[in-house]
């Protein structure tokens, strides 16, 4: 989430729109199923006709095809099925919370909901007891007290699950692209005409995570982590990261953890630093210039605290999220690599030398960018986003709005 949900947000959400959408996804899924499969069946019939190797070679790549389009439809129908479920719960708990702020507004008591979801009185204990004195005030002010608790449950567990769908819903949507046939996957997406960008594009790829994430930290490693003075919020990870960071525990102890667990937050800092010294747009943090120093700078740090095949490992795991946009992951994935390069070619650079290396890769153009806009800062079509060197300017660069067709894992 870019910032904390609301109940005034919330509830001014319309969802009818994604109904519409998994409407749509499903009436597609089914042309598409029935249309190839009509086809493949006419491209069989024609060996009476079309006979010797060009017509089996036809029928043949005609069979594959007929196969591609039939699983893409059923990739098509989980993403329909996932959207209109998630809208289904949605409307559920959206209801709950509608209902009860009906009933808190309602309530003899005087309550009201805050934005953040809680239930407060605009009287205090003792107006209370006052006004209903008569029929045992203490009684009444624990009766009071017992339906704030109770109507601010109810809405915080309607809220905490709305916030996670929210947070987490669209990963979990667009996992389903992963199992798209590898043709249709690499026939999707546009590759750059610079040669070096078009490798990087094709070979900084990793397959996705082909488990659901998990909570961490989480038992005992969290009782570790807070015996050892280490606060951290559970978040979830891929089964990779968590599996990274359990070798991490092994090798170098519960304090490696939590130092691991602070470098992203370091990189951040310092990426959001040089982003407001060098006069980018704050949203160069996500996939401009920014983003790519917060890779680097990420991966060179790691790289000199635990070494370069586990920094690898990490950030590598942190990568395989479903349906990552194969332009992202490209970059990232490179990135993290230079960074890596660096942390090992400086093993004992303090931070600001550090820093220095890697504003030197970028201002070479060692790194890589995605290119959103033109020279002027004007958006591209959806289909000429692109990877490009890190000499571009910054002003071309951003944040695509789409998730995009991944591209088969390399990595």
């Amino acid at each position: 989430m870019a910032s904390q949900l609301t109940i005034p947000i919330v509830l001014g959400w319309d969802i009818s729109d994604l109904r519409r959408c998994g409407s749509a996804m499903l009436e597609a899924a089914r042309t598409l199923d029935f249309e190839s499969v009509a086809a493949g069946k006419r491209h069989e019939q024609s060996a009476s006709y079309f006979v010797g190797k060009a017509g089996n070679a036809s029928r043949g790549r005609g069979h594959t095809d007929r196969n591609d389009a039939v699983i893409t439809s059923d990739v098509i129908e989980a993403m329909a099925k996932d959207l209109n479920s998630f809208a289904d719960q949605l409307h559920s708990k959206l209801g709950i919370i509608r209902e009860t702020k009906k009933e808190v507004d309602g309530s003899m008591w005087d309550l009201y909901v805050t934005d953040e979801g809680t239930v407060k009185s605009r009287k205090s204990d003792w107006e209370t007891f006052r006004q209903y004195m008569w029929y045992g005030g203490g009684t009444m002010v624990a009766l009071k007290n017992l339906m704030i608790t109770a109507y601010s449950n109810r809405i915080s567990a309607a809220l905490t699950w709305v916030q996670r769908i929210d947070a987490e819903g669209s990963e979990l949507y667009i996992r389903n692209i992963e199992q798209l046939p590898r043709r249709v996957k690499e026939a999707s997406v546009a590759v750059p005409l610079d040669p070096h960008l078009a490798r990087i594009l094709r070979e900084y790829q990793t397959p996705a995570s082909t488990k659901p994430p998990r909570l961490f930290p989480v038992g005992v490693i969290a009782d570790l982590l807070s015996a050892a003075g280490h606060k951290m919020t559970p978040s979830f990870y891929t089964e990779e990261e968590i599996s990274a960071m359990e070798t991490l525990l092994r090798t170098q102890g519960i304090d490696a953890v939590a130092q691991a667990e602070e470098l992203p937050k370091l990189a951040r800092s310092a990426a959001e630093a040089y982003v407001e010294e060098a006069k980018y747009a704050k949203g160069s943090v996500n996939d401009g210039h920014g983003d790519a120093f917060r890779h680097i700078y990420w991966n060179a740090l790691m790289t000199q605290k635990f070494g370069p095949e586990w920094a690898e490992q990490y950030a590598t795991a942190h990568e395989k999220t479903g349906g990552n946009m194969p332009q992202r992951e490209a970059m990232d994935l490179y990135n993290n690599e230079l960074g890596r390069k660096i942390g090992e070619l400086h093993p004992n650079a303090d931070p600001n030398e550090l820093k220095n290396k890697v504003i030197e890769a970028i201002n070479r153009g060692d790194a890589v960018v995605i290119r959103t806009k033109d020279d002027n800062g004007v958006p591209v079509p959806t289909e000429q986003i692109q990877i490009a060197r890190s000499n571009t300017p910054h002003i071309a660069t951003g944040s695509p709005r789409a998730h995009g067709v991944p591209l088969p894992g390399v990595r």
